[in-house]
Protein backbone atom coordinates (compact mmCIF):
# COMPACT_ATOMS: atom_id res chain seq x y z
CA UNK A 1 0.00 0.00 0.00
CA UNK A 2 1.30 3.65 -1.11
CA UNK A 3 1.24 6.52 1.88
CA UNK A 4 -1.06 8.25 0.00
CA UNK A 5 -3.27 5.10 0.55
CA UNK A 6 -2.08 4.64 3.93
CA UNK A 7 -2.79 7.98 4.93
CA UNK A 8 -6.26 8.32 3.68
CA UNK A 9 -7.06 4.69 5.66
CA UNK A 10 -6.09 6.39 8.93
CA UNK A 11 -7.91 9.31 7.94
CA UNK A 12 -11.13 7.79 7.45
CA UNK A 13 -10.80 5.59 10.85
CA UNK A 14 -10.47 8.62 12.81
CA UNK A 15 -13.48 9.91 11.12
CA UNK A 16 -15.36 6.84 12.45
CA UNK A 17 -14.33 6.98 15.67
CA UNK A 18 -15.41 10.74 15.99
CA UNK A 19 -18.57 9.75 14.71
CA UNK A 20 -19.20 7.45 17.48
CA UNK A 21 -17.73 9.23 20.33
CA UNK A 22 -20.13 9.72 23.13
CA UNK A 23 -19.86 13.49 24.46
CA UNK A 24 -20.60 14.83 28.02
CA UNK A 25 -24.02 16.25 27.21
CA UNK A 26 -25.25 13.00 25.88
CA UNK A 27 -24.99 10.81 28.79
CA UNK A 28 -27.71 12.07 30.39
CA UNK A 29 -30.17 11.09 27.50
CA UNK A 30 -27.76 7.78 27.15
CA UNK A 31 -28.58 6.90 30.89
CA UNK A 32 -32.26 7.97 30.67
CA UNK A 33 -33.15 5.54 27.99
CA UNK A 34 -31.11 2.47 29.27
CA UNK A 35 -32.64 3.05 32.79
CA UNK A 36 -35.83 5.52 32.68
CA UNK A 37 -35.97 5.23 36.55
CA UNK A 38 -32.95 7.32 36.81
CA UNK A 39 -34.46 10.49 35.02
CA UNK A 40 -36.26 11.22 38.60
CA UNK A 41 -32.96 11.25 40.09
CA UNK A 42 -31.55 13.71 37.66
CA UNK A 43 -34.55 16.12 38.27
CA UNK A 44 -33.70 16.17 41.98
CA UNK A 45 -30.02 16.79 41.23
CA UNK A 46 -28.68 19.93 40.94
CA UNK A 47 -26.69 21.01 37.77
CA UNK A 48 -27.72 17.35 36.10
CA UNK A 49 -26.22 17.83 33.11
CA UNK A 50 -22.90 18.08 34.86
CA UNK A 51 -21.11 14.99 34.00
CA UNK A 52 -19.77 14.04 37.16
CA UNK A 53 -23.14 14.88 38.72
CA UNK A 54 -24.69 12.10 36.24
CA UNK A 55 -21.91 9.83 36.98
CA UNK A 56 -22.90 10.19 40.55
CA UNK A 57 -26.43 9.22 39.91
CA UNK A 58 -25.28 6.25 37.77
CA UNK A 59 -23.23 5.28 40.75
CA UNK A 60 -25.78 5.52 43.39
CA UNK A 61 -28.37 3.37 40.87
CA UNK A 62 -25.75 0.79 40.52
CA UNK A 63 -24.94 0.61 44.10
CA UNK A 64 -28.79 0.23 44.90
CA UNK A 65 -29.31 -2.37 42.59
CA UNK A 66 -26.12 -4.47 44.04
CA UNK A 67 -28.02 -3.86 47.58
CA UNK A 68 -31.17 -5.52 45.92
CA UNK A 69 -29.96 -8.53 44.42
CA UNK A 70 -30.72 -7.79 41.21
CA UNK A 71 -27.56 -9.06 39.41
CA UNK A 72 -29.21 -8.83 36.00
CA UNK A 73 -29.56 -4.74 35.91
CA UNK A 74 -26.26 -4.73 37.54
CA UNK A 75 -24.32 -6.27 34.64
CA UNK A 76 -26.91 -4.04 32.10
CA UNK A 77 -25.27 -0.93 34.11
CA UNK A 78 -21.93 -2.02 33.91
CA UNK A 79 -22.35 -2.51 30.12
CA UNK A 80 -23.44 0.61 29.70
CA UNK A 81 -20.47 1.94 31.47
CA UNK A 82 -18.16 -0.30 29.26
CA UNK A 83 -19.84 1.51 25.98
CA UNK A 84 -18.87 4.96 27.86
CA UNK A 85 -15.50 4.10 28.78
CA UNK A 86 -14.86 2.59 25.25
CA UNK A 87 -16.43 4.89 23.15
CA UNK A 88 -16.29 8.35 25.38
CA UNK A 89 -14.62 11.25 24.96
CA UNK A 90 -12.15 12.16 27.21
CA UNK A 91 -14.33 13.84 29.93
CA UNK A 92 -16.81 10.69 29.73
CA UNK A 93 -14.10 8.46 30.22
CA UNK A 94 -12.52 10.37 32.89
CA UNK A 95 -15.91 10.63 34.47
CA UNK A 96 -16.02 6.71 34.55
CA UNK A 97 -13.09 6.06 35.90
CA UNK A 98 -12.95 8.47 38.53
CA UNK A 99 -16.34 8.93 39.75
CA UNK A 100 -18.51 6.06 38.94
CA UNK A 101 -16.34 3.21 38.76
CA UNK A 102 -14.61 4.79 41.81
CA UNK A 103 -18.01 4.85 43.68
CA UNK A 104 -19.13 1.44 43.12
CA UNK A 105 -15.55 0.16 44.00
CA UNK A 106 -16.58 0.54 47.53
CA UNK A 107 -19.14 -2.01 47.14
CA UNK A 108 -16.60 -4.25 45.30
CA UNK A 109 -13.96 -4.16 47.78
CA UNK A 110 -15.90 -5.81 50.65
CA UNK A 111 -15.33 -9.65 50.81
CA UNK A 112 -19.20 -10.41 51.48
CA UNK A 113 -20.56 -13.21 48.77
CA UNK A 114 -23.18 -10.35 47.31
CA UNK A 115 -19.41 -8.07 46.79
CA UNK A 116 -17.63 -11.45 45.33
CA UNK A 117 -20.30 -11.91 42.98
CA UNK A 118 -20.50 -8.94 41.33
CA UNK A 119 -17.14 -8.68 41.02
CA UNK A 120 -17.13 -11.06 38.38
CA UNK A 121 -20.00 -9.06 36.60
CA UNK A 122 -18.12 -6.03 35.49
CA UNK A 123 -16.57 -6.37 31.53
CA UNK A 124 -13.28 -6.60 30.66
CA UNK A 125 -12.08 -2.87 30.47
CA UNK A 126 -13.91 -1.76 33.46
CA UNK A 127 -11.69 -4.78 35.64
CA UNK A 128 -8.79 -3.67 34.42
CA UNK A 129 -9.58 -0.10 35.36
CA UNK A 130 -10.67 -1.23 38.88
CA UNK A 131 -7.56 -3.07 38.91
CA UNK A 132 -5.21 -0.37 37.89
CA UNK A 133 -7.32 2.00 40.77
CA UNK A 134 -6.85 -0.46 43.24
CA UNK A 135 -3.42 -1.71 42.47
CA UNK A 136 -2.19 2.13 42.47
CA UNK A 137 -3.77 2.63 45.72
CA UNK A 138 -1.74 0.39 47.60
CA UNK A 139 -4.38 -1.67 48.59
Amino acid sequence: MNATMELLKIKADLSLNQINTIKENEVIELLGKEFPAINTEFERTVNPGNIYKAMQCFADLTKQLIRKGNFKEVKHCFSVAEKMLQSGNGTVKNAVENCYLFSVSTLLDLTSPVSQKVKSLPTASLKEEYNRQVCSSGL
